[in-house]
């Protein structure tokens, strides 16, 4: 009896988390293609799994990348906690892929590797609620990401390995830090680190390999 409480209480918990996302598709920002993503259920907290539903309302196969994709929290920026950015290749079943073909007029659902963005927010939690932002991040902040998220990937055992869950968000935040931009969802707790992009710009030039710069 005691098993099957527990059993039915973590399947209300499940389900009370995934509805608090608003569950509606949001354009996918860039590219050419109408595509269309709603957040089906966040399982993490500083970093985690997101599942989205990718649609394709177009009559033609079109291709998604979750690359410079992040998600905002609902609620007050001022008080809310971090956003959330997709970083590595997708889950699709037991693969991992880069991009995913949606079938014309098709759906497409894919789980996401996702790390927080902010490392001077409070840690949201798989009850918190996202929604894809507006826009993806800038391209040179997205490569940087990208590219010092793969290489602590790789020295940890790849992506989806739980020993490399640590250096990739701290190289996340690392990138984030050095590169200061503002993306949506942008709040007050944001006043610091916006008034020292100046000096951090300035590492960052100095750091990043030249084969990334914009």
């Amino acid at each position: 009896m005691r098993v099957l409480t527990c059993v039915v209480v973590a399947s209300i918990l499940s389900l009370a988390a995934a509805a608090r996302a608003d569950g509606k598709f949001h354009p996918v920002p860039g590219g050419k293609a109408h595509l269309q993503l709603r957040v089906i259920k966040y399982d993490g907290e500083v970093n985690g799994e997101l599942t989205v539903e990718i649609r394709n309302p177009s009559s033609q196969i079109a291709s998604f990348t979750a690359r410079g994709l992040y998600f905002v929290p609902d609620g007050d920026a001022d008080r809310a906690p971090q956003r959330l950015g997709a970083v590595g290749p997708m889950q699709i079943g037991a693969d991992r892929e880069d991009q995913v073909q949606v079938p014309a007029g098709g759906k497409v659902v894919v789980k996401l590797d996702v790390f927080c963005v902010d490392d001077h927010r409070d840690a949201p939690t798989s009850e918190t609620p996202f929604t894809l932002a507006r826009h993806r991040m800038p391209a040179a902040l997205t490569r940087a990401i990208d590219h010092e998220a793969r290489a602590a990937a790789k020295s940890a055992g790849g992506f989806g390995s739980a020993d490399a869950l640590q250096p990739i968000q701290t190289e996340v935040w690392k990138a984030r830090d050095e590169r200061w931009v503002k993306l949506d969802g942008e709040g007050a707790q944001e006043s610091e680190k916006a008034g020292g992009h100046d000096q951090r710009e300035r590492r960052y030039e100095e750091r990043i390999p030249d084969e990334l710069h914009p």
